[in-house]
């Protein structure tokens, strides 16, 4: 037979072309990405469900009152911010009341007087309205990180900015800062925080327009300094970013190239804001060193700074029992178990995340930038009576939810793979949908926590029945409301626990005068004077006991009092004549 050659083999088949991600900083988009485009529907819905699920959350917010903690100062008892004319203006960009330059935030108070007068509603409005604001720009922050990061179509990162949104947003952390008027700082500068992030995180993205996007997030973060300086360290957490998702900057001569150069230069601007609010926050509490420092020992303030570190991170897992008020105590510990074991948990966390650092990049850089956003109020300049506060972790507690999101799309991603992996992602899925309603349920029911002062004290103590602090101001809120058997016992309370604290001393003087206890009101306020004296508070104890005097004239202590307050701030002779009157009144007084 002729002899045949054998059949050529088929040509392996050609697999399909791959998509192009669109993952990688700063590429400029292409006809393949434009393909996978997501719809309309996925553009706008996912903030917007953002923003209304924040809203609904939070909405037993509007029917809350003024409380008498910080707002009584700041807002109730406060002519000096209402309105918007030249002389408030000037008072709202210099005045440091109760330790803070806050001009921004001033303004938008003057704004809510100017609208609603000194109707609550309209306070917690603005502060609702201004935290859902933040939960929409968060996604738009995460979408664009979670990009850089993982990769992945845009439905799966969409999904993942959505739940680092929500996470966020209606976590029980978040209460305090936004049920509480005050905390208008709080949410304010976050919402410019994020908007500065996602302004330079658009200027990575488009080198053409750089400058502009640059100058964008200067405005929005000088505007996040004077709304509240805590954001002072955001250019750390912009170098961070630098390294990872955006790797700009990197190990060895990565620091040396052009882009990373640029990355440097361009925090320069940044920095020198952060070095002038930084400034400004110093001034403002020195201002007010009296009333808001709190001398602790170093090895004290370290402690205090770890527990607090394991302390929001721990909330964050399990955000339950959170109150108004952790108060410090008056000496702290460092051997205490519960500081030991949390400085050994940030020991440990920090050594194990930078030894997983070039696998799991994004647990350090998360972890890295908690750390450098709590550390301004992590306690080492201590300020304030508490040890710990949820309103603390406003800020800090961003990165957490931009896992939560790399999870989230995590699961989406595996939900496009075999059906075996598609069922297990249902079921994460299913407990991430689980997780965000408990969230949602646990905050709605905080909330209510700060409905007014008398519900908010008698929270605290039914979680520290030992804070002084809430004993006298819960006190305090029942002689208000006219109930002045229980103010009585409640400031007796506070006294017992702290029998040195003026403030007590004084409410108590007012309880037995309304009570019309006279006598016991004057012992009362004797007892006031003397510490005020013992503390070196000269004026105070002056203006104290020619109150008594004015009371009753005809008091031979009264006018003995005040003559040995005068003659220890150095006022001799009016001293002399307060005590003549005292023997002229009763020869026998001693």
């Amino acid at each position: 037979p002729p002899h045949r050659r054998p059949p050529a083999p088929a040509p392996p088949p050609v697999p399909p072309p791959r998509p192009i991600p669109a993952t990688v900083p700063g590429r400029p988009a292409s006809p393949a990405d434009a393909a996978q485009s997501p719809s309309a529907l996925w553009r706008i819905v996912p903030p917007l469900l953002c923003v209304v699920v924040t809203l609904a959350v939070f909405w037993p917010t509007l029917g809350h009152q003024f409380l008498d903690w910080d707002d009584d100062r700041n807002l109730v008892n406060n002519p000096d911010f209402r309105g918007l004319g030249w002389s408030q203006l000037r008072w709202m960009l210099t005045t440091t009341l109760m330790g803070h330059w806050i001009p921004f935030t001033w303004l938008t108070f003057g704004t809510d007087y100017v609208i609603w007068g000194m109707r609550p509603f309209g306070y917690h409005l603005t502060n609702l309205a201004v935290h859902a604001g933040a939960a929409a720009a968060l996604y738009f922050v995460a979408l664009r990180l979670l990009r850089a990061a993982t990769g992945g179509s845009e439905i799966a990162l969409r999904l993942g900015a959505l739940a680092a949104a929500l996470f966020f947003a209606i976590h029980p952390l978040r209460v305090e800062s936004v049920a509480w008027a005050t905390e208008r700082r709080d949410v304010l500068s976050g919402l410019w925080l994020l908007l500065t992030v996602l302004t330079y995180l658009v200027s990575v993205d488009r080198p053409a327009r750089r400058g502009r996007w640059l100058a964008a997030s200067l405005v929005c973060y000088a505007l996040a300094l004077t709304s509240k300086a805590i954001v002072m360290t955001l250019p750390a957490v912009l170098l961070i970013l630098d390294v990872y998702p955006l790797r700009r900057l990197g190990r060895g001569r990565a620091w040396a190239t052009e882009e990373g150069r640029r990355a440097l230069i361009e925090k320069i601007p940044f920095v020198l804001l952060a070095i002038a609010g930084a400034g400004m926050a110093v001034y403002a509490l020195r201002t007010h060193a009296a009333e808001m420092m709190v001398p602790q020992p170093l090895e004290s303030r370290i402690a205090v700074a770890l527990y607090g570190v394991a302390f929001y991170a721990w909330t964050t897992v399990v955000p339950a029992a959170i109150s108004p008020l952790y108060q410090l105590p008056r000496r702290v510990d460092p051997a205490d178990p519960a500081m030991l074991a949390s400085a050994a948990a940030v020991i440990v966390i920090t050594a194990g995340l930078l030894w997983q650092r070039r696998r799991w990049p994004a647990g350090l850089a998360v972890w890295l930038g908690y750390l450098v956003l709590l550390a301004p109020v992590s306690g080492l300049v201590q300020s304030g009576p508490q040890l710990v506060a949820a309103r603390y972790s406003y800020l800090a507690g961003l990165g957490f939810a931009l896992l939560v999101g790399a999870g989230v799309g995590w699961l989406a991603r595996r939900a496009d793979g075999p059906p075996r992996a598609w069922r297990w992602a249902g079921i994460g899925g299913a407990v991430v949908v689980a997780g965000l309603v408990t969230l949602g349920t646990l905050t709605w029911r905080q909330t209510h926590v700060w409905r007014d002062s008398e519900t908010l004290w008698s929270h605290v103590l039914s979680i520290d029945p030992g804070s002084s602090i809430a004993h006298n101001n819960l006190g305090f809120a029942y002689l208000q409301a006219g109930r002045l058997a229980d103010a009585e016992r409640e400031i007796l309370t506070a006294l017992r626990l702290d029998p040195e604290w003026e403030l007590a001393h004084a409410n108590l003087a007012v309880v037995l005068l309304r009570q019309g206890r006279l006598a016991e009101a004057g012992e009362a306020r004797v007892q006031l004077g003397s510490m005020l004296l013992k503390h070196g508070k000269y004026e105070a104890a002056i203006d104290l006991f020619q109150k008594e005097v004015a009371s009753r004239p005809g008091d031979a202590g009264a006018h003995n009092n005040l003559g040995a307050a005068l003659l220890l701030r150095g006022q001799v002779g009016p001293a002399i004549g307060q005590f003549e009157e005292a023997l002229r009144i009763n020869p026998a007084h001693e």
